[in-house]
């Protein structure tokens, strides 16, 4: 019985872990003069330029900084 448990137990956790997979955004943006290239993560449900330009857009913003373009999103992480 044990053993169905720890088995049980390994499943759930691999079922999490997907359920909260993350997409990466790499993106390119500017600050002031300064450009910058670089990669962030977003949720699984935002996985596409569309869903995840706000998102970005967003973080970016509370950096100062503003989005040029969306380069690529990876499902996945």
């Amino acid at each position: 019985m044990k053993q169905h448990t720890v088995i049980l137990a390994f499943a759930l956790a691999l079922i999490g872990t997907a359920a909260s997979a993350a997409c990466t955004v790499e993106y390119k943006a500017k600050k002031g003069s300064q450009y910058v290239h670089s990669r962030m993560s977003v949720p699984d449900n935002a996985c596409n330029v569309g869903a995840a330009t706000p998102i970005v857009e967003s973080a970016l913003a509370s950096q100062g900084m503003q989005l040029l373009a969306i380069v690529k999103v990876t499902p996945g992480g």
